[in-house]
């Protein structure tokens, strides 16, 4: 029932709204199935003179399963995607959901979700098709490593206007930089070797969530929401290394509290 109306929603969207697709109509690579999901890459056609192309990494998840955000937690893999002398691949990611499960706590996604894509290149033509590899974790009660091979073609020669439409919807859902709603406020090492992170928030009838990025080499623990008075929330997030030999660290700090969800990049001294 709700992939019957996962699928058919950007149907409804583009009535209801009066949606135009871009001049530029999008292509998808097959689908390929693996346990409790299947997985495709849809990308806009080259353009003549176009050194950037946007796509997505479709990932159809199965009631019960999951896949992971950039910074999975404790365990999980973080989606990979190479592209080989080709091009050069940036993942985005809409604001994940923290889960806690019996092996730890978790940032990803327990739904469908669509991971945007920046493709780009310095050559001066596209191929016709980029040959993409993906790597990433698909997971029920245990993690299943999943490694698959794309032929994503480029070359406008099966447009699909309704593919755009993905595209538009994917890049769409990203997290706003700030909103008069939700905006990140900033960040400091506190002096036990913690962050403390503060947002601005509207008032909610949900409590705000916090994920914090500066690599994989650099985790940290969940956030922990120490005191929220309605307007502002603290949160205290513990590294799983030591702060005082990382020197200057760039962070994504994501937030999400109900519908609203943010994204910022804060750099922090070593402590």
């Amino acid at each position: 029932m709700m992939r019957d109306f996962l699928g058919k929603w950007p149907v409804i969207f583009a009535l209801f709204c009066g949606v135009v697709p871009q001049q530029a109509a999008a292509a998808a690579s097959q689908w390929q199935e693996t346990d409790g999901a299947r997985l495709r890459i849809v990308a806009e056609p080259a353009r003549g003179g176009a050194t950037e192309l946007r796509g997505m990494l479709q990932i159809e998840l199965e009631p019960g399963w999951k896949t992971y955000w950039r910074e999975p937690g404790a365990a999980g893999i973080p989606p990979q995607i190479s592209l080989g002398d080709s091009a050069d691949v940036t993942i985005h990611y809409p604001a994940p959901e923290w889960h806690d499960d019996p092996y730890g706590s978790w940032a990803g996604y327990a739904q469908p979700v669509a991971l945007p894509l920046t493709f780009t290149t310095s050559a001066a033509t596209w191929p016709a098709a980029l040959k993409a590899g993906v790597f990433l974790g698909i997971c029920r009660d245990v993690c299943v490593p999943v490694s698959m091979d794309f032929d994503v073609p480029i070359d406008e020669a099966k447009p699909n206007a309704m593919q755009t439409l993905l595209l538009d919807t994917a890049f769409s859902s990203l997290p706003a930089d700030q909103s008069e709603r939700l905006s990140i406020a900033d960040a400091a090492w506190t002096e036990d070797g913690a962050l403390e992170i503060r947002l601005h928030h509207a008032v909610s009838d949900s409590d705000p969530q916090l994920f914090v990025s500066a690599g994989t080499s650099r985790p940290f623990k969940k956030p922990d929401l120490v005191s929220d008075d309605g307007e502002t929330a603290l949160f205290r997030v513990e590294p799983v290394f030591d702060p005082a030999k990382a020197g200057e660290l760039t962070l994504i700090v994501t937030a999400r509290d109900g519908v609203d969800a943010v994204e910022r990049a804060l750099t922090v001294s070593s402590p």
